[in-house]
Parts: structure tokens; C-alpha cells; sequence
């Protein structure tokens, strides 16, 4: 009996980078079922003709349900990647960062708060559906912001192998490698933090410690715009979210964009025999970066080192290295500097905020949470808390 892979919101036209990752990946991973989950049935009957097309070859099978259960029944993995409130949700997110100028990202900030009180309650309602139909599946969630939607999972009832993956971690060490001229296999990092908020606080070429002179190692050049002050500063390597401590506008427009390119994948789908060309208009590395190695690692039997976002101790998530095969997954987080301690702690107070404000979304827990994200400028608390909770609503 071969595997099945679950795609939940799997109609959408970005899901032809994952069959195309899949393909790539080739005979590093067994054929599987692939069942996608959505509620357009043109758009699912287009892309599931789509997998077939380019799977098919390689032994896989590709179905479309629209019936959430009937997706998940037995499947050994499942990947959440629906957005719940569509891209209109989004951009009523970004339309709130333009009115008050504070970075229209969805994971992070009052755009992040906002979507994650907006989407709480769809997740919980699926957690139970997935412990129903699929106790013990593999759960690889995708869905922003992240660490929130994975801990609002987990929470709920969601199967035990329910884990968050993001690829800027790997894709930040590997981008490191690429202006340093050093073969990601010949370099060993590590990594803490939480979702966009971390470091890379260990970077060994061949036993080797790069960091402490990285600064002059990349001179006027950035990893995706990190540059040698913040490297100097922390003494590690920060992702790139970094920055949003001290900028406002990041971002924005960007629902738009999205909608008009979903329209263009549409229509290019039509013909399967061809990845459609306007794939390459948006990176959608989380497939190749995160999904691919951590399936690979899911159907070994030996352990794989993968970065994953799963609940610590503390009760909230964190972003940290992991053992995982067939068996199960093993964290084995880095130790964290001190160096870096006013940085995590601050992070690690305003996630706890927003899970609180999750639980119980009143006017005081979502004020609270605004005012110790380092994010948001305090001048106007009140009237942004306000909104956020509107938006919640809407």
C-alpha cells in the first residue's frame, strides 16, 4: 500500500511548485497518493490533472476531494497550506499597515496579530477533523503565522507529529555559502530562534568558525539584506525579519499581485505537459527548501537533520533543529548565546502575548500584544488595537 500525502487548500495554482519539487525529487522519495483538498472545483480539477500529469510517470497517483474528509482518511501525511480568508483577508491586513504605516507583513506585527485572530478559529475546528481521520499522521503546516498556527493546532487536537516548516533558515545558511564560494555540504550551522525571528549562530566551513569574522567576509554585501552591522552587532547571523525592528512600510501590495498571478497560473495550467512559466514570478522555496526534505526524511529509516517549528517547554513554538525519520521527531535545539538573550526574550514575551490574545482575543490582551511588539510604534495603541480587533471580526 503506498503512502498518502494530503494537500489541504491543494486547488490553488502555487500548488504546481510542489508537484514540481515532488518531481524533482524523483526516486528520493517512494511514489505516493496525492489527494488535494479545496473548494473550487475548477480550480482542483485543474490541478489535480496538472499532478497526474507530471507524477504520473514516476508512479505517483493524484485525486481531488472537496470533501475534507475524504481527503484526509488514513493519510500518512498531510500538508496545511489553506489560507483561511483568502487573499482578501490579506489585503484588508495590508490596508491596516497602510493606515498606520507599520510593516504589512503577515507574520509578524499587527498584520501577523491580525490574521492569526482571524484564522484561530477555522484551526481549531480543522485540528479536530485531522485527530478524527488521521490520529497518527505526519502534519506539516504551512500556513502564516506560522509558530501561532501551529501552536493553535497542536492546542486543539491536531495529530502529535503536527509540525511547523519554514525554509529561511536553510535558505539563509545556504545563501551565506553562495557569496562565500563554500559548498553548503562542506558547512555545518546552527540555528535558534523562533519563526522569522532567529540566528544563525554557529557557521563551520569544514571545523572552521566563520562568524566571527563574517563582517569583513561580506564586505558591502548582505544575505537578503543582512549586512555586515547587523552580523558585527549580534555576532550571528539574523534572518531577515531582523530588520523589522526599525522599518516601517515593509511590504505591501502585495495581495494584489498575487491575485493577478493566481489568474495568470490558471490559464497556463491548462496545458500540464510544461511547468507554467509564470511560477517563476513568485519564489516558492518553502516546497524544494522545507516540504522535499522533510518527506525524505519522514520515509527514511535513518534520522535526517531538518529544521522544524514545533511546542517546547515553554508552551510555545520555537524554530529549532530536529532528528526525524519514519519514527518520529527528535528536537535538538541549539544552546543560545547570551549575547543574543535581549533580543530572544523579547520575542519570547511577545509570542507568549499573542497566544494569550489568540485564547482570548479582548481589547486589553490585544492592546497588550501590540505594545510589546518591538514592531509597533506606541504613539497610537488605542485606535490600532481597535482596528486589529475589527479586522479579527471581518
Amino acid at each position: 500500500m503506498i503512502p498518502t500525502i494530503a494537500v489541504l487548500g491543494g486547488s490553488t495554482p502555487f500548488t504546481a511548485a510542489l508537484v514540481e519539487a515532488l518531481r524533482v525529487a524523483g526516486s528520493d522519495l517512494p511514489a505516493c497518493e496525492l489527494r488535494l483538498f479545496g473548494r473550487d472545483t475548477t480550480a482542483l480539477t485543474r490541478m489535480s490533472r496538472y499532478a497526474r500529469a507530471r507524477l504520473g510517470g514516476q508512479g505517483w497517483t493524484a485525486s481531488g476531494h472537496q470533501r475534507l474528509e475524504s481527503a484526509l482518511a488514513g493519510a500518512s501525511v498531510v500538508v496545511n497550506q489553506i489560507r483561511f480568508g483568502d487573499l482578501a483577508g490579506r489585503a484588508r491586513d495590508e490596508e491596516l499597515a497602510r493606515r498606520f504605516d507599520v510593516p504589512a507583513d503577515e507574520t509578524l506585527g499587527p498584520c501577523g496579530l491580525a490574521s492569526a485572530l482571524r484564522v484561530a478559529p477555522s484551526l481549531r475546528e480543522l485540528a479536530q477533523v485531522l485527530g478524527r481521520e488521521c490520529p497518527r499522521a505526519w502534519v506539516l503546516n504551512l500556513a502564516n503565522p506560522l509558530s501561532v498556527t501551529t501552536a493553535v493546532l497542536v492546542r486543539s487536537g491536531a495529530p502529535a507529529r503536527t509540525v511547523g516548516l519554514c525554509e529561511l533558515p536553510r535558505s539563509t545558511a545556504r545563501e551565506a555559502c553562495r557569496l562565500l564560494g563554500m559548498e553548503p555540504d562542506n558547512v555545518a550551522w546552527e540555528y535558534v530562534g523562533l519563526n522569522h525571528r532567529g540566528f544563525i549562530t554557529s557557521l563551520r566551513h569544514r571545523g572552521e568558525e566563520l562568524l566571527p569574522c563574517l563582517p569583513e567576509l561580506l564586505g558591502d554585501r548582505t544575505v537578503f539584506g543582512i549586512g555586515a552591522v547587523a552580523t558585527r552587532e549580534t555576532g550571528a547571523l539574523p534572518l531577515k525579519y531582523f530588520r523589522l525592528a526599525s522599518a516601517s512600510g515593509f511590504g505591501g501590495g502585495r495581495a494584489e499581485y498575487l491575485m493577478s498571478l493566481k489568474d495568470d497560473l490558471a490559464r497556463e495550467l491548462e496545458d500540464p505537459s510544461r511547468p507554467p512559466p509564470s511560477l517563476a514570478r513568485r519564489k516558492l522555496d518553502w516546497y524544494e527548501g522545507a516540504v522535499v526534505p522533510m518527506l525524505q526524511a519522514i520515509f527514511s529509516s535513518r534520522q535526517r537533520a531538518v529544521v522544524i517549528d514545533s511546542v517546547a517547554e515553554d508552551g510555545l513554538v520555537h524554530e529549532h533543529a530536529a532528528a526525524v525519520s519514519r519514527e518520529g521527531f527528535e528536537p535538538r535545539p541549539a544552546p543560545s548565546p547570551p549575547r543574543l538573550a535581549r533580543w530572544l526574550d523579547v520575542w519570547t514575551e511577545h509570542e507568549r502575548a499573542v497566544m494569550e490574545a489568540v485564547e482570548e482575543p479582548s481589547s486589553a490582551r490585544i492592546r497588550r500584544t501590540l505594545e510589546l511588539d518591538p514592531v509597533v510604534p506606541k504613539q497610537r495603541l488605542e485606535e490600532m488595537a481597535h482596528a486589529v480587533r475589527g479586522e479579527a471580526r471581518g
